[in-house]
């Protein structure tokens, strides 16, 4: 009860801070009539964006339909990813009474180095997304006015405006591809950071990445970067295969197989006595040992943990914008598809069944 406390007061006043921070810069975008410069511009109170004319003409290719339809393909498979996750959170909750998808807010639930990586996924990820909108545009004939960077709460974005009559005269396959490419590129993302996360992964184990002072486990020999293979001769696949110590009979002891990088496997054995209410040991996913050994346990830690952020925030970033939303790509290519009227009663649909997965 205290932690979940100690969350929500962290929460208020991380919403404090951001909304103090917004009224700031909506007195000072006003006050310094930065409207006016052409360069800076607020948009819903919260998205600052900065941008410079670029004026890049078109550059018609003769593969585009090609891409085009790649584009679309990715775009679809992404909306079924959206929609079956959420309907299967929504009926989830329904049958169980559990509670909604975790939102991760950087500097609340993620911190640390955790927050680096999830900034820089984030600044890749949404950068390469606008970057695929202006190429598809520039392939399908429509100039790109402006580029620039957006700032939307607290999150770095990337900016691309491209010549709006241009864009209604291209043929709905061309609108429909430009808009879908920012969602392709960001599964395509997903998918290869996937496939490298597998890799990089070690089938057993968990890495140890903290040590407590004083601990059975400090105290018995556990390191940091030590990968746990088994306890009491059991395969350790993951965090939850490790014993609680709370609910152990005590005294008793842990054997408990480590492997360490220029040592091998090493045996350990970790007496726990009746007084002990933890481990103390802080644990990850293990990357796998060949990338230890090459890398070194801290870098290879770091890898891995940045392409985990890659796969989350690419994977997130696809479904959200493939969503029938009203201000998502998936918007407006509904829009293009089911025309004016039923793509705003798709988009109102989808928003409430957004809403449903996410509330607490």
């Amino acid at each position: 009860m205290d932690a979940w406390c100690r969350a929500m007061d962290a929460i208020y006043v991380f919403a404090v801070l951001l909304a103090v921070f917004w009224i700031l810069v909506n007195l000072f975008y006003r006050r310094l009539r930065l409207a006016e410069s052409g360069v800076v511009e607020l948009h819903s109170y919260v998205i600052l964006v900065f941008k410079k004319g670029v004026g890049w003409a078109p550059r018609p290719s003769r593969r585009i339909r090609v891409y085009n339809a790649a584009s679309t393909l990715l775009y679809f498979l992404s909306l079924a990813l959206f929609t079956y996750s959420a309907l299967a959170s929504v009926l989830g909750r329904l049958r169980t009474g559990s509670s909604g998808v975790v939102v991760l807010v950087p500097g609340v639930n993620i911190v640390g180095v955790d927050l680096l990586f999830f900034l820089a996924s984030v600044s890749i990820a949404a950068s390469l997304h606008e970057y695929l909108h202006a190429v598809f545009a520039l392939r399908n004939g429509v100039p790109v006015k402006s580029y620039g960077v957006m700032l939307l709460l607290i999150l770095p974005l990337a900016y691309v405006e491209v010549d709006e009559e241009a864009f209604r005269k291209a043929g709905r396959g061309g609108r429909i591809g430009v808009l879908s490419a920012g969602v392709a590129v960001n599964l395509a993302l997903a998918f290869a950071s996937m496939l490298l996360l597998s890799a990089m992964s070690s089938p057993i184990g968990v890495l140890v990445t903290g040590v407590e002072e004083g601990s059975p486990a400090y105290e018995h020999g556990v390191q940091v970067y030590d990968v746990i293979v088994s306890v009491n001769g059991t395969p350790v696949r993951g965090i939850g295969d490790i014993p609680v110590v709370r609910k152990l009979a005590k005294p008793t002891v842990l054997e408990v197989a480590v492997w360490r990088s220029g040592s091998g496997i090493v045996n350990l054995t970790i007496p726990i006595g009746v007084g002990d209410e933890r481990i103390g040991v802080y644990l990850s996913p293990a990357p796998s040992t060949w990338l230890i050994s090459s890398l070194g346990a801290s870098a290879a830690l770091a890898a891995y943990r940045f392409t985990m952020w890659m796969w989350i925030v690419n994977f997130s970033l696809a479904l959200l914008n493939a969503a029938p939303l009203f201000v998502t790509d998936g918007g407006r290519v509904i829009g293009e598809l089911a025309g004016e009227k039923w793509g705003r009663v798709i988009n109102a649909a989808s928003l409430l069944l957004f809403i449903a997965m996410i509330l607490p």
